[in-house]
């Protein structure tokens, strides 16, 4: 049971950390940073809270400083709408899954381009 537990709570942080960032926040910084992934310690006191930024021309890492520097205020809403004891401490990391990815498919898409132009 504790699993499934855990498991609504990561989504639940997730959703509504994400609603946060879009309606409680002024930075301009976070305008473009969806939360990927919230991963919870076994008993809920931390979350490491996965984040992407679809402008690729952004600084991440002063994104993942601001985020950082501003996970008080982000744990000081997320405690007023959770129904939980406590509230996890937060850190935000920069998600390069999507990155690796779409460089996985340029690669594919060069190999598949050579093996067309060899076929010819």
């Amino acid at each position: 049971m504790a699993k499934v537990n855990s498991k609504r709570k990561k989504e639940l942080i997730k959703i509504k950390l994400s609603t946060i960032l879009q309606k409680s926040t002024n930075n301009p910084k976070f305008s473009n940073v969806t939360i990927v992934d919230v991963n919870l310690s076994p008993d809920s006191s931390f979350a490491m809270v996965y984040y992407s930024v679809f402008n690729a021309t952004v600084e991440t890492e002063a994104i993942t400083e601001s985020l950082n520097a501003a996970s008080g205020f982000f744990q000081s809403k997320l405690s007023k709408t959770l129904t939980s004891r406590n509230t996890p401490k937060l850190q935000f990391r920069f998600d390069t899954g999507f990155d690796h990815a779409s460089r996985i498919d340029e690669l594919l898409a060069d190999i598949k381009k050579e093996e067309d132009q060899n076929d010819q």
